[in-house]
């Protein structure tokens, strides 16, 4: 991936505001799309996020513009409200059409919420970001 950066995760926070939990989601689904479809540079992923569009959910399209560089000023992300609750997010690589999507574990919300009144916003991001990737997120092709 060499030219690709996007912004490390601290850097994410400072953009965003504080370093909550749904910041760390977007931010590490964005990675995970980057490592798995290997853009070159920042026009070559678009990003389709799928989500109810309120807070705190639409904190992750942050994270995501972050790490991937789907950005709304590039219309290279796109969103799309969710009813039934569930979380998607759509990566597509624009040069080899290559497509990965990963849908956020209904528990993980509620493991959230649980997380976020004992330990508080940055300990429920602390928490997003220590746990393996596959404990969050399903993952397809």
């Amino acid at each position: 991936m060499q030219g690709f950066h996007g912004l490390s995760l601290s850097e994410a926070a400072a953009f965003h505001g504080h370093k909550g939990p749904w910041l760390v989601l977007g931010y590490r689904v964005g990675l995970r799309a980057v490592e798995v479809l290997k853009p070159e540079t920042e026009h070559d992923l678009n990003c389709l996020v799928k989500t109810p569009l309120k807070t705190p959910y639409t904190c992750a399209i942050d994270g995501v513009q972050a790490s991937a560089r789907c950005t709304l000023g590039k219309l290279n992300i796109k969103l799309e409200r969710s009813d039934v609750g569930e979380i998607k997010y759509i990566f597509t690589n624009n040069k080899t059409r290559e497509k990965i999507g990963f849908k956020l574990k209904p528990e993980i919300k509620r493991r959230i919420k649980e997380i976020l009144t004992m330990k508080g916003l940055e300990g429920a991001g602390e928490w997003v970001a220590a746990q393996p990737f596959h404990v969050l997120f399903e993952e397809k092709p």
